[in-house]
């Protein structure tokens, strides 16, 4: 049985965050999954130059209620 992936929403997808660790210790940070995949792949033939990339959840903006 073949299943079909169907788009359930056009809006765009955006509940992570992505870290990228680098071989030296510095991090790049980036809010969309296009960027991060775009930096990972222009930098990717460069030797022992990217290590991983962490995916995160978006920090939840808390409301502070009624302004006084």
């Amino acid at each position: 049985m073949t299943q079909t992936f169907k788009v359930t929403s056009e809006a765009p997808y955006d509940r992570h965050d992505y870290e990228i660790l680098l071989k030296n210790g510095k991090k790049v940070f980036f809010n969309n999954w296009t960027d991060a995949q775009g930096f990972w792949f222009q930098n990717c033939q460069i030797p022992d130059f990217l290590d991983v990339i962490i995916v995160k959840d978006k920090q939840k903006v808390k409301s502070t209620g009624f302004a006084q």
